[in-house]
């Protein structure tokens, strides 16, 4: 049997002047490992004309970190535009596209951090602008001294899947973002806090696997059995879509 597809929106950066479209190499290992085939689309110009073929043999979707949301994709407030850093309308009208499509067929979603994020506000939700100027929180979102080394405790939602893969009550979580969920979009439920009340994880309990995560399990796997198991629970809900 074929691997089955999941497609990979790559992110950009800047090194010495020239733009570099990547996508993290954790992600595409676990994919790989897990017997799916990643499939990265670029975000370049041109792109949005070759999506209907990528949609086309698409049996998963992950998206992953990069620059802000941009406030005109939700019902934004004032303080969306005055706390808005770097965007990148290409990357929102590409993921934005290919979600639409992954909704309507009913295919696996898997979003970290600003996937995460998108994720929501496509299905109706809204977003902080910053956090911890929004809401006067104590607790940082990023620290850039600590960058990979910085944790914060989340609080699990009992009886829901990542109670399950996680078997545990509290977590120590990574977090490298500033905007956040404001309002959660009606068709998801919590999953997990932060300790300032900032939703860190969320779930569709009437999909297959329709999942949002704050944090990020791949940059955690050797802390939390559960890390991995999120990733299986993501790929078997692929594997179980391609045989439909």
């Amino acid at each position: 049997m074929k691997r089955p597809i999941v497609v990979v929106c790559s992110r950009q950066t800047t090194r010495k002047n020239k733009l570099i479209d990547y996508v993290g190499e954790l992600h595409l290992e676990l994919l790989i490992n897990f017997h799916t085939l990643p499939v990265i689309v670029p975000v370049v110009a041109g792109t949005p004309d070759c999506l209907p073929q990528y949609m086309e043999s698409m049996n998963g979707l992950l998206l992953v970190e990069g620059d802000d949301v941009e406030p005109k994709r939700y019902a934004a407030r004032k303080t969306n535009f005055q706390y808005l850093e770097k965007t990148h309308p290409l990357k929102d009208e590409i993921e934005i596209c290919l979600l639409h499509h992954a909704l309507l067929r009913k295919i696996p979603v898997l979003g970290i951090c600003r996937g995460s994020q998108l994720l929501n506000v496509v299905c109706g939700g809204t977003l902080f602008g910053d956090v911890q100027k929004e809401t006067g929180s104590n607790r940082p979102h990023i620290d850039y001294q600590n960058y990979d080394t910085y944790r914060h405790p989340a609080y699990v939602v009992p009886g829901t899947p990542l109670a399950r893969w996680y078997r545990r009550k509290t977590l120590s979580v990574n977090s490298y973002h500033h905007q956040g969920i404001r309002k959660l979009a009606d068709r998801f439920r919590p999953m997990a806090y932060a300790d300032d009340g900032l939703i860190e994880a969320y779930h569709d309990p009437e999909s297959a696997f329709l999942v949002g995560l704050q944090f990020h399990p791949e940059r955690m796997l050797n802390e939390y059995a559960g890390n991995l198991k999120v990733w299986k629970a993501f790929t078997s809900a692929v594997h179980n879509t391609q045989k439909l």
